[in-house]
């Protein structure tokens, strides 16, 4: 976890900084992730361990990157936290951070004031949705607005990282928690 939270640390700040999670920072990630786990578990099982961390990730935010709810940056950067954690851990990260960016994304609406306005487009053009049947109605009429004001989810995947360490380093004796969720 050492070698892990500098590199989220620098998407951390990229990402709000820029609005981008650099390349170069995911792929010496990664191949710090290799090392590390070869190093630790042996050649072969941190390979796998690596890959397998690194796929899981990767997979889990493919479909919300194909529908437009993410960048590709964010794709790369859970793969690279399963590069380090595996597989198993990097579901954690992805289901911690999906609670952590749920609040983020509906604080930033209470503080944009924009939430019953978003409410009132998304329900008026299911209506017309509903009686025309054409897609043209289901698209939110400031698309371009509400892209400024999306919440970079690499913060999200930080804060999730962060709590997962957390929480495993307290080794509570409660079931479902410790060095693992699941």
């Amino acid at each position: 976890m050492a070698l892990l939270l500098p590199f989220v640390a620098v998407c951390l700040y990229t990402d709000l900084a820029d609005r981008k999670i650099y390349n170069n920072v995911i792929v010496c990630g990664i191949a710090a992730a290799f090392l590390q786990n070869m190093v630790r578990l042996g050649l072969l099982e941190g390979a796998v361990i690596s890959l397998t961390g690194l796929l899981t990730g990767i997979f889990l935010l493919v479909l919300p990157f194909i529908a437009g709810g993410l960048g590709a940056g964010d794709v790369k950067m859970l793969g690279m936290i399963g590069a380090f954690l595996g597989h198993g851990q990097v579901v954690e990260v992805l289901l911690v951070s999906a609670l952590v960016g749920g609040v983020f994304a509906v604080a930033a609406m209470i503080r944009g004031r924009g939430i019953l306005r978003r409410l009132w487009n998304f329900f008026t053009g299911f209506i017309f949705f509903l009686f025309t049947h054409q897609a043209a109605y289901l698209r939110s009429l400031d698309e371009s607005e509400a892209q400024k004001k999306a919440i970079p989810y690499g913060a999200a995947l930080s804060a999730g990282v962060i709590i997962i360490y957390i929480l495993g380093s307290m080794e509570l004796n409660l079931p479902g928690f410790g060095p693992s969720l699941f």
